[in-house]
């Protein structure tokens, strides 16, 4: 049948705003690459809100039977993230990220843009008073830089500061693989890549002035820094060996070396230590004696990251069966998660007061209340 050209027009105008919301879709899901060259590191830039970013929060938030708060869409991969101890905003980065992406779990969006010039986020980290964001970077192999970590004012976002790798201008020796901030924020603990000649890949810095106090640890990959008994000691896991490795930090002396063949995670108390073994078992060491205290059970699949609620009452249990929450106490599963729309990353954690817990879900951050989340005991 011909169609007349009245008829026509009317599909083509009928049609048209459909393939427009379809164009406009596609357009805000795909990845977006900065145009050559980069901003300069330390441009801060606003991002304006889109409405498919409350449209894809709400509407994962409708399927799932979770108490979310919030599925903040990333238009591209994400790997590391770190939430502000208010609990107010998440930075979220990424091995192929060339910026640091700040949103807001109110809004469900990213809000601001750090830029970073040269290299990608490998590690992120907010100091405990909310006061400063450090930011680690890795490199390409054809880039020549030696600012292996940014210090900004988290609430403005202004650059603050670069701590400077192990190894001048080179690159790859400059990669980071972490970073953690002393209880008191005064001290920044950073750890690099495994440096060819042995010499140590843990270094320590002063916050405010910038200067390296020491080193510590001879050459190998580690990540998972974090402190403990104040800032008496610092710990890491030892990636090759599978280990868990504590440190003095006035002296750099090494104290204790657990050996578990394990993925860990210390309590926040520093009195136990989660190990997720090679067994697939999930066990809690006590720090002191290395002596297991319990067993809280076994996984089908290997453990690949633990870490403790702000309280240590509660364990996220990242495996290959998918993501649990235990109760240490009482040794039992009170919730396994299953609202994230995507394939779990390389990142999760809580607020200061352990009000959320979020999870990096590849191109999605996903946030829960965690008090509605534990206070229904079994819930699937």
């Amino acid at each position: 049948m011909k169609l007349s050209k009245l008829q026509k027009w009317g599909i083509a105008t009928a049609v048209a705003p459909i393939l427009l919301v379809i164009a406009f879709y596609v357009h805000s899901w795909l990845p977006h690459y900065e145009a050559d060259p980069p901003p300069e590191t330390g441009e801060v830039r606003d991002v304006p809100p889109a409405l498919f970013d409350r449209i894809i929060s709400a509407y994962y938030e409708r399927q799932s039977d979770e108490p979310i708060v919030a599925i903040i869409r990333q238009d591209i991969v994400a790997q590391f993230g770190a939430i502000s101890p208010d609990g107010q905003y998440l930075a979220i980065g990424g091995s192929v990220i060339r910026d640091l992406r700040i949103a807001s779990i109110a809004e469900k969006r990213i809000v601001r843009k750090f830029a970073i010039r040269s290299g990608n986020v490998t590690a992120i980290a907010y100091s405990p008073d909310g006061r400063y964001l450090a930011t680690g970077r890795g490199f390409m192999s054809h880039r020549r830089h030696n600012e292996s970590v940014n210090l900004w004012d988290a609430r403005t976002g202004r650059l603050i500061r670069n701590f400077p790798g192990p190894k001048g201008p080179e690159t790859h020796l400059n990669d980071m693989t972490t970073l953690a901030f002393s209880p008191d924020g005064r001290i920044l603990a950073v750890s690099y890549h495994p440096q060819p000649d042995r010499e140590d890949a843990v270094h320590i810095f002063d916050v405010e002035s910038g200067e390296r106090i020491r080193t510590m640890h001879p050459s190998t990959y580690t990540y998972a820094l974090s402190f403990l008994n104040g800032e008496k000691y610092l710990a890491y896991e030892d990636d090759y060996e599978r280990s868990f490795v504590v440190h003095e930090v006035d002296t750099g002396k090494q104290v204790r070396h657990y050996r578990f063949d394990a993925v860990y995670a210390p309590s926040p108390d520093g009195q136990s230590l989660a190990a997720g073994t090679r067994e697939k078992e999930l066990k809690i060491v006590d720090m002191k004696t290395g002596r297991e205290m319990k067993t809280l059970g076994s996984a089908r699949g290997y453990h690949r990251r633990l870490v403790y609620s702000p309280d240590g009452r509660h364990l996220a249990a990242l495996s290959d069966d998918g993501l649990f929450i235990w109760d240490v106490e009482a040794g039992e599963v009170v919730r396994q998660l299953k609202g994230y729309p995507d394939t779990m990353g390389h990142w999760m954690g809580f607020d200061a007061a352990g009000n959320y817990f979020a999870a990096v879900c590849n191109k999605y951050v996903v946030v829960w209340d965690f008090r509605k989340l534990v206070s229904a005991k079994g819930a699937n």
